[in-house]
């Protein structure tokens, strides 16, 4: 067999999970920037009291969450997907 084209999905798969993953993180209070859509922001506290933003930055399936205690946001994310 000749493999001529790898079928990983439908076009707009990429545009679904973009979709569904921008769902879940409104739902965990973040917006997007208006500078990268992919750059999601959110106000908190660090443990001193003193305000900062949480930043996670997602490209397709991966994340970088920029933020003084990952494990609250990331414990919710696990809620949501494996």
């Amino acid at each position: 067999m000749i493999i001529a084209r790898a079928l990983y999905g439908l076009k707009s798969s990429g545009a679904a999970w973009r979709s569904t993953l921008a769902a879940t993180m409104e739902k965990l209070g973040y917006r997007p920037t208006q500078a990268d859509p992919d750059v999601w922001i959110k106000r908190a506290l660090k443990h001193d009291r003193s305000p900062y933003y949480k930043l996670m930055l997602i490209y397709v399936d991966d994340v970088l969450h920029i933020v003084e205690d990952p494990e609250e946001d990331r414990e919710k994310l696990g809620q949501e997907y494996r």
